[in-house]
Protein backbone atom coordinates (compact mmCIF):
# COMPACT_ATOMS: atom_id res chain seq x y z
CA UNK A 1 0.00 0.00 0.00
CA UNK A 2 2.80 2.38 0.76
CA UNK A 3 4.56 2.17 -2.41
CA UNK A 4 1.63 2.74 -4.91
CA UNK A 5 1.47 5.64 -2.32
CA UNK A 6 4.65 6.66 -2.87
CA UNK A 7 4.19 6.24 -7.38
CA UNK A 8 1.27 8.02 -6.81
CA UNK A 9 3.46 10.99 -5.09
CA UNK A 10 6.17 10.40 -7.87
CA UNK A 11 4.30 10.90 -10.35
CA UNK A 12 2.53 14.32 -9.53
CA UNK A 13 5.82 15.38 -8.68
CA UNK A 14 6.69 14.54 -11.99
CA UNK A 15 4.09 16.16 -13.61
CA UNK A 16 4.25 19.74 -12.08
CA UNK A 17 7.65 19.56 -12.71
CA UNK A 18 6.56 20.96 -16.51
CA UNK A 19 7.16 20.24 -19.79
CA UNK A 20 10.21 17.96 -20.20
CA UNK A 21 12.94 18.69 -22.41
CA UNK A 22 12.14 16.73 -25.28
CA UNK A 23 8.47 18.54 -25.17
CA UNK A 24 10.51 21.46 -25.45
CA UNK A 25 12.78 20.89 -28.25
CA UNK A 26 9.82 19.41 -30.61
CA UNK A 27 8.39 23.23 -29.96
CA UNK A 28 11.25 24.75 -30.33
CA UNK A 29 11.49 23.22 -33.65
CA UNK A 30 7.36 24.06 -34.59
CA UNK A 31 8.29 27.34 -33.80
CA UNK A 32 11.36 27.61 -36.10
CA UNK A 33 9.54 25.99 -38.93
CA UNK A 34 6.15 28.33 -38.64
CA UNK A 35 8.88 31.47 -38.87
CA UNK A 36 10.34 30.41 -41.74
CA UNK A 37 7.40 29.88 -43.54
CA UNK A 38 5.87 33.41 -42.53
CA UNK A 39 9.46 35.16 -43.75
CA UNK A 40 9.80 33.26 -47.41
CA UNK A 41 6.38 33.03 -47.41
CA UNK A 42 4.74 35.58 -51.05
CA UNK A 43 1.85 36.45 -48.76
CA UNK A 44 3.75 38.76 -47.01
CA UNK A 45 5.68 40.31 -49.95
CA UNK A 46 2.44 41.24 -51.46
CA UNK A 47 1.16 42.54 -48.43
CA UNK A 48 4.48 44.80 -48.23
CA UNK A 49 3.90 45.08 -52.66
CA UNK A 50 0.05 46.30 -51.88
CA UNK A 51 1.57 48.69 -48.94
CA UNK A 52 3.86 50.36 -51.08
CA UNK A 53 1.91 50.88 -53.95
CA UNK A 54 -1.31 52.71 -51.79
CA UNK A 55 1.44 54.49 -50.28
CA UNK A 56 2.29 56.23 -53.28
CA UNK A 57 -1.88 56.24 -54.80
CA UNK A 58 -2.11 58.43 -51.57
CA UNK A 59 0.90 60.59 -52.13
CA UNK A 60 -0.72 61.28 -55.96
CA UNK A 61 -4.14 61.95 -54.50
CA UNK A 62 -2.47 64.48 -51.86
CA UNK A 63 -0.27 66.21 -54.82
CA UNK A 64 -3.45 66.95 -56.72
CA UNK A 65 -5.40 68.25 -53.90
CA UNK A 66 -2.21 70.50 -52.40
CA UNK A 67 -1.76 71.95 -56.02
CA UNK A 68 -4.87 73.18 -56.00
CA UNK A 69 -4.84 74.77 -52.38
CA UNK A 70 -1.41 76.45 -52.33
CA UNK A 71 -2.30 77.67 -56.15
CA UNK A 72 1.49 76.11 -57.39
CA UNK A 73 3.20 73.51 -59.00
CA UNK A 74 2.97 69.96 -56.91
CA UNK A 75 4.98 67.25 -58.25
CA UNK A 76 5.78 63.88 -56.65
CA UNK A 77 9.55 62.99 -56.88
CA UNK A 78 11.07 59.68 -57.51
CA UNK A 79 14.57 59.10 -56.67
CA UNK A 80 15.48 55.47 -58.29
CA UNK A 81 19.29 55.02 -57.72
CA UNK A 82 19.19 55.12 -54.17
CA UNK A 83 18.96 52.28 -51.73
CA UNK A 84 16.67 51.73 -50.82
CA UNK A 85 14.83 53.92 -53.19
CA UNK A 86 12.76 57.32 -51.79
CA UNK A 87 9.99 59.86 -53.10
CA UNK A 88 8.37 63.25 -51.64
CA UNK A 89 5.69 64.92 -52.83
CA UNK A 90 6.81 68.70 -53.16
CA UNK A 91 5.90 72.28 -53.99
CA UNK A 92 7.19 74.67 -56.25
CA UNK A 93 6.41 77.82 -58.03
CA UNK A 94 3.37 79.22 -58.95
CA UNK A 95 1.26 78.37 -61.57
CA UNK A 96 3.13 80.81 -64.13
CA UNK A 97 6.03 77.80 -63.88
CA UNK A 98 7.05 76.36 -67.34
CA UNK A 99 8.48 72.83 -66.83
CA UNK A 100 11.40 72.31 -69.27
CA UNK A 101 10.38 71.02 -72.31
CA UNK A 102 11.21 67.12 -73.16
CA UNK A 103 14.20 66.55 -75.52
CA UNK A 104 12.70 66.52 -79.23
CA UNK A 105 14.58 63.13 -79.91
CA UNK A 106 15.61 60.82 -76.52
CA UNK A 107 18.18 58.28 -77.33
CA UNK A 108 18.36 54.53 -75.47
CA UNK A 109 22.16 55.14 -74.83
CA UNK A 110 23.03 58.59 -73.67
CA UNK A 111 25.97 60.53 -74.76
CA UNK A 112 28.58 62.17 -71.84
CA UNK A 113 27.55 65.45 -72.98
CA UNK A 114 24.05 64.56 -72.41
CA UNK A 115 24.25 63.01 -69.66
CA UNK A 116 26.07 66.11 -67.77
CA UNK A 117 23.53 68.24 -69.27
CA UNK A 118 19.88 66.30 -67.95
CA UNK A 119 21.94 66.28 -64.76
CA UNK A 120 22.24 69.86 -65.20
CA UNK A 121 18.39 70.47 -65.44
CA UNK A 122 17.46 68.18 -63.20
CA UNK A 123 19.67 70.24 -60.76
CA UNK A 124 18.56 73.39 -61.54
CA UNK A 125 14.77 72.40 -61.06
CA UNK A 126 15.45 70.06 -58.06
CA UNK A 127 16.41 73.65 -56.33
CA UNK A 128 12.80 75.45 -57.14
CA UNK A 129 10.89 72.79 -55.07
CA UNK A 130 10.88 72.21 -51.37
CA UNK A 131 9.02 69.21 -49.55
CA UNK A 132 5.70 68.82 -48.65
CA UNK A 133 6.21 69.10 -44.79
CA UNK A 134 2.44 68.74 -44.41
CA UNK A 135 2.77 65.40 -45.85
CA UNK A 136 5.80 64.16 -44.81
CA UNK A 137 9.08 65.41 -42.62
CA UNK A 138 11.84 63.24 -44.76
CA UNK A 139 11.36 61.10 -47.75
CA UNK A 140 9.45 58.23 -47.83
CA UNK A 141 11.20 54.70 -48.39
CA UNK A 142 10.38 52.16 -50.55
CA UNK A 143 10.50 48.59 -48.85
CA UNK A 144 13.89 46.73 -49.67
CA UNK A 145 12.12 43.96 -50.95
CA UNK A 146 9.60 46.24 -53.01
CA UNK A 147 11.27 47.84 -56.39
CA UNK A 148 9.99 50.63 -58.12
CA UNK A 149 10.88 49.46 -61.98
CA UNK A 150 9.73 52.52 -63.93
CA UNK A 151 8.20 55.84 -64.17
CA UNK A 152 6.41 56.75 -66.94
CA UNK A 153 4.75 60.23 -67.61
CA UNK A 154 3.81 62.81 -70.22
CA UNK A 155 7.39 64.91 -69.54
CA UNK A 156 9.25 62.07 -71.12
CA UNK A 157 8.63 59.69 -74.24
CA UNK A 158 10.69 56.71 -72.21
CA UNK A 159 10.18 54.67 -69.16
CA UNK A 160 12.39 56.17 -66.74
CA UNK A 161 14.42 53.39 -64.54
CA UNK A 162 16.85 55.37 -63.27
CA UNK A 163 18.01 58.85 -61.72
CA UNK A 164 15.02 61.18 -60.89
CA UNK A 165 11.28 61.05 -62.24
CA UNK A 166 8.72 63.21 -61.55
CA UNK A 167 5.13 63.24 -61.93
CA UNK A 168 3.40 66.66 -61.81
CA UNK A 169 -0.01 68.16 -60.66
CA UNK A 170 -1.31 72.02 -61.51
CA UNK A 171 -3.43 74.45 -59.71
CA UNK A 172 -5.83 74.11 -62.85
CA UNK A 173 -6.48 70.59 -61.25
CA UNK A 174 -4.49 69.08 -64.39
CA UNK A 175 -1.68 66.44 -63.43
CA UNK A 176 0.70 64.44 -65.63
CA UNK A 177 -0.72 61.37 -67.57
CA UNK A 178 1.64 58.33 -65.46
CA UNK A 179 2.38 55.25 -65.22
CA UNK A 180 3.93 53.88 -62.27
CA UNK A 181 5.54 50.50 -61.95
CA UNK A 182 6.21 48.41 -58.55
CA UNK A 183 7.48 45.03 -58.50
CA UNK A 184 7.97 42.30 -55.61
CA UNK A 185 9.71 38.68 -56.46
CA UNK A 186 6.22 37.08 -56.99
CA UNK A 187 3.90 40.09 -58.81
CA UNK A 188 3.68 43.98 -60.97
CA UNK A 189 2.01 46.40 -59.78
CA UNK A 190 1.08 49.33 -61.87
CA UNK A 191 -0.49 52.82 -61.24
CA UNK A 192 -2.14 54.57 -64.01
CA UNK A 193 -3.26 58.17 -63.42
CA UNK A 194 -5.19 59.97 -65.30
CA UNK A 195 -4.23 63.52 -65.99
CA UNK A 196 -7.97 64.82 -65.87
CA UNK A 197 -9.55 62.79 -63.18
CA UNK A 198 -9.05 61.39 -59.87
CA UNK A 199 -8.72 57.88 -61.36
CA UNK A 200 -6.28 55.91 -60.49
CA UNK A 201 -6.32 52.33 -61.43
CA UNK A 202 -4.11 49.68 -60.18
CA UNK A 203 -3.55 46.30 -62.19
CA UNK A 204 -2.13 43.27 -61.15
CA UNK A 205 0.66 41.33 -63.08
CA UNK A 206 1.35 37.73 -61.32
CA UNK A 207 4.90 36.67 -62.49
CA UNK A 208 4.82 33.33 -60.72
CA UNK A 209 7.81 31.52 -59.92
CA UNK A 210 11.11 32.39 -60.87
CA UNK A 211 14.77 31.62 -59.99
CA UNK A 212 16.29 34.65 -58.49
CA UNK A 213 18.87 34.67 -60.80
CA UNK A 214 16.42 35.31 -63.38
CA UNK A 215 14.04 37.79 -61.58
CA UNK A 216 15.22 41.31 -62.27
CA UNK A 217 15.99 40.39 -65.89
CA UNK A 218 12.04 38.96 -65.90
CA UNK A 219 10.57 41.97 -64.05
CA UNK A 220 12.38 44.70 -66.23
CA UNK A 221 11.26 42.97 -69.42
CA UNK A 222 7.28 42.80 -68.26
CA UNK A 223 7.78 46.30 -67.61
CA UNK A 224 9.02 47.20 -71.03
CA UNK A 225 5.98 45.32 -72.34
CA UNK A 226 3.39 47.02 -70.04
CA UNK A 227 5.29 50.51 -70.55
CA UNK A 228 4.67 49.79 -74.60
CA UNK A 229 1.21 48.88 -74.13
CA UNK A 230 0.70 51.99 -72.12
CA UNK A 231 2.19 54.03 -74.62
CA UNK A 232 -0.37 52.78 -77.56
CA UNK A 233 -3.26 52.90 -75.42
CA UNK A 234 -2.68 56.92 -74.65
Amino acid sequence: MRQLNNNKYFNTQFKKQGFTLIEILVALVLIAFILSISITSPFSSRADLDKEVNSIERAIRFMSDESALKNSVIRLHFILDKSPQEYAVEYGPSDTFILPSKPDFETTVESREEVDKRKKIQKDLNMKFSRVPEFQDRNMEINGDIRILGIASSQSTKLQTKGEASIYAFPTGEKDEALVILASDEDIITLKVSPFSLKIIQQVYPLGKIDQKEIQVVQEEKAKKIFETWLKEK
